[in-house]
Parts: structure tokens; sequence; C-alpha cells
């Protein structure tokens, strides 16, 4: 029998990723972008976490259901609640759902973007 380790008070966790972006599992979406949007900082194929529980606030990066399709999208509050394509800048409505209070056109706040940095897309002069 010996003494404790000191260094046992100082035992780090290993970084879970789950533990740090994911804080609602059954509200949360993998997704991977199809297009290229460079001022949101989201490249073509990145790894977009989806909140679908959250309420988007002012300048909210939002995944939205328009038809059959899934489009990103910008969330405007001001002067009145409306989107923002990201190519354009173009204001577009919020389509109107059936039921009251319930938008399904929204389906979730983007909270992260995972690029991968190999392509280099990135660098100090980028050409836009």
């Amino acid at each position: 029998m010996g003494f404790p380790s000191p260094a046992s008070d100082y035992v780090e966790q290993r970084i879970s990723l789950d533990r740090r972006i994911i804080t609602k599992p059954a509200a949360t979406y993998f997704m991977k972008a199809g297009a290229t949007h460079y001022r949101e900082g989201i490249l073509n194929g990145a790894l977009l976490v989806v909140d679908a529980s959250l309420n988007p606030c002012d300048g909210s990066i939002l995944v939205c259901r328009l038809g059959s399709e899934m489009r990103i999208k910008k969330y405007r509050k001001f002067p009145t609640p409306h989107l923002e394509d990201l190519e354009t800048g173009r204001k577009e409505a919020i389509p109107k759902s059936e039921e009251e209070g319930i938008n399904e056109a929204i389906f979730g706040v983007i909270t992260y973007i995972i690029n991968d940095a190999r392509s280099g897309e990135f660098d100090d002069s980028p050409v836009m």
C-alpha cells in the first residue's frame, strides 16, 4: 500500500465533441452543406450542426424547408421577421404554416460549421 499520486487531482477528461457542440441530442442533426457561402464561413461539403429546438434570433443562420428542398437562409427580425437569401441578399417572406404558432418552414438553427481545413479555401488573400 502506498500514498496516492499528487497528480491524481489534475487528471483532465478527454475532449468530447459530443459534450461540446450538442446540447440537446434528440433535436440535433448533422447535415452536409451543398454550396459555399463565404461570408458565413460555409464551404461546400462542410458539416453543419443544426439544433431544431432553438428559436432563431436576429442574424441566425437557418436550415429551412422550402418545398422539397433544404436551404440555408439568414433570419432577420427588423423591420419585420423575414429570411434573407445568402447569395443575393434579397428579403424573402417566411412561409406561413397552417397551424398557428408553428412554422414548419424553419427546420433548425445552425449552431456550428465544421469545414475541412485541408482544402486551403481560407488563406491570407482569398479571391471572391
